[in-house]
């Protein structure tokens, strides 16, 4: 059988999506490559998300139900569908988010002409009705060049190909190129990377795909191929954080509230990463990406010490873990604020939140 007769198996967790998920699965009916399974993994919706996936698997041989008997979460419902898999390779695709037509036929071509284990590609992002590629500004046009330039290319530049130094490329870039969503991989690698760690709920897609780099041929075709939603109900496009005013936050319990879980999550999975980082031996500059990692955490605390300022214990706690991850001009400051009692917002300390 050849490479493009291969049965690719495609991941989608769900939960309560009735009135969005057939805009994905539609996305999937449009593939030319028609070699396709589809595994739409339900972790216990509440809305009529069976019924509308029923609908499609009566319609359809190639669309399978699978319901969680417990809710797992994102990484836990994508390990239920990898293990219920069938094909050679795997997919995934999120239930509020769509694939270009090419997406399918494209992979499984660079997976032959590269001789690759693992394919991504770029997307579009959408906001309501609003669409933008945001791969085409400066700094991320100069980043794909550099790729360009340190690593193996095919095809005039547009699939760039890594075997090694992608993590530390990955740890120095400001700018995120790998998606869960645009993924391919054959399947029997699992046996050796595993599955996605249940216990990471932020950040789990993340943490899956750096057990890939540096270990396996990967190829990262520069053109997009799927469409990311960012819905008000996803789990970081609640609201647009850049027009926050964080010295009225507190005004706002449930916006903080969502922005604290994230925090921890956050930090959570950067303790990950520095510890995948200390134990590695293809990075070349450590010290300067762990340093950047403690940066990030602390970070991370500093912003909860500022919003939580009118609770001074807190805020105070926040500030001294903030301050053992990274001492900054920042969490000083802060933390001189704190002990001297003022609750005042300071435009210069906004300077250092990180909302996100």
């Amino acid at each position: 059988m050849s490479e493009v007769e291969q049965l690719v198996s495609i991941v989608m967790p769900t939960y309560n999506r009735a009135k969005i998920i057939s805009g994905a699965i539609e996305s999937i009916m449009r593939q030319p490559y028609a070699n396709w399974e589809l595994i739409v993994v339900d972790d216990r919706s509440t809305d009529e998300t069976e019924a509308v996936i029923r609908e499609w698997t009566a319609r359809d041989a190639r669309i399978r139900y699978v319901r969680n008997e417990r809710a797992k979460g994102p990484g836990g419902a994508r390990n239920t569908g990898m293990l219920a898999a069938k094909g050679e390779f795997l997919a995934f695709l999120d239930s509020d988010d769509e694939w270009f037509p090419c997406h399918l036929s494209d992979s499984m071509d660079a997976h032959a002409q590269a001789q690759a284990d693992v394919t991504f590609a770029l997307w579009v992002e959408r906001h309501g009705d609003v669409a933008s590629y945001t791969f085409d500004n400066e700094v991320e046009r100069g980043l794909l060049n550099k790729m360009r330039n340190t690593f193996e290319t095919q095809n005039e530049g547009e699939v760039i190909i890594f075997e090694k130094g992608l993590f530390e490329a990955f740890l120095s870039h400001t700018r995120n190129f790998f998606q869960l969503n645009t993924m391919m991989f054959r399947r029997k690698l699992l046996d050796e990377v595993g599955l996605i760690n249940e216990q990471f709920h932020l950040g789990e897609d993340t943490t899956f795909l750096l057990r890939f780099f540096d270990n396996y041929r990967i190829a990262l075709q520069t053109k997009p191929h799927s469409v990311y939603q960012e819905s008000p109900d996803s789990l970081y496009f609640f609201c647009d954080r850049w027009l926050l005013d964080p010295d009225t936050i507190h005004l706002h319990e449930e916006i903080y509230s969502k922005i604290e879980g994230l925090s921890f999550k956050s930090i959570k999975v950067r303790e990950h990463i520095r510890e995948l980082v200390a134990q590695s031996d293809s990075i070349s500059h450590k010290s300067r990406q762990l340093s950047y990692i403690d940066i990030g955490i602390a970070s991370k605390y500093y912003t909860l010490g500022y919003l939580n300022r009118h609770d001074r214990k807190l805020a105070l706690q926040y500030c001294r873990q903030s301050i053992q991850s990274k001492v900054t001009i920042f969490n000083l400051l802060l933390y001189v604020k704190l002990l001297l009692s003022s609750r005042k917002g300071s435009a210069f300390l906004q300077k250092a939140l990180n909302l996100w």
